[in-house]
């Protein structure tokens, strides 16, 4: 995914961009996200620290978007089916969490309050939206619902992948994808009655 955080003004390098995004990336992996600085990322990228800020207002931009650049949105499934589009966006999401032992560090980078914010802004809302799309024309079709609880059924899966794969380090196999998703299609999570709606805790 494109990174969304660079600061707006004047064109800048895009060879120079690249070498301190790679740079940051590497230093975030080896030092972790308290321990980084963007002084340290332009000393070892060789350039002022005024070429970083030209680029991102803060350290947590530029943490935001070294993870950003290690990520896809991806397209919209639309395969006419409901059970075909969740399992290619649950696909997709294990593909962005296959980490290296030096992005784990990004990982827990993702939770700071000043990187967090960022990414839900622009890539969680992205794939949120893709998840909502799929089931509103599920539920036009009359595959689910009118009531289904899509947080529930959208996090049901995306919980399954963060925890396993990205915690535990165990990958998931496809068939279990397959099973859970039938599983949530075939018996879906319905709102409650007079429920407040969910509103995310983005810190």
């Amino acid at each position: 995914m494109t990174p969304q955080t660079e600061k707006p003004g004047r064109p800048t390098d895009e060879d120079l961009t690249r070498r301190i995004l790679v740079t940051a990336a590497e230093l975030l992996g080896t030092h972790g996200y308290q321990q980084l600085s963007v002084e340290q990322v332009a000393r070892a990228v060789g350039c002022g620290k005024t070429a970083i800020y030209r680029r991102y207002s803060d350290k947590g931009a530029l943490v935001a978007a070294v993870l950003l650049s290690q990520v896809e949105v991806g397209a919209m499934p639309d395969h006419g089916d409901v059970r075909a589009d969740l399992l290619e966006h649950a696909l997709q999401n294990q593909r962005n969490q296959v980490l290296s032992p030096e992005q784990r560090n990004g990982l827990r980078a993702m939770f700071e309050p000043d990187v967090f914010t960022l990414l839900w802004d622009t890539f969680f809302q992205h794939r949120r939206q893709q998840g909502i799309e799929i089931i509103d024309r599920a539920i036009a079709r009359g595959d689910l619902p009118e009531d289904v609880d899509h947080d529930i059924l959208l996090d049901t899966i995306a919980g399954l992948t963060l925890y396993r794969q990205s915690v535990k380090r165990i990958h998931i196999d496809e068939r279990h994808y397959v099973d859970i998703i039938d599983a949530l299609v075939t018996h879906p999570p319905r709102r409650l009655p007079d429920a407040d709606e969910q509103v995310p805790d983005v810190p």
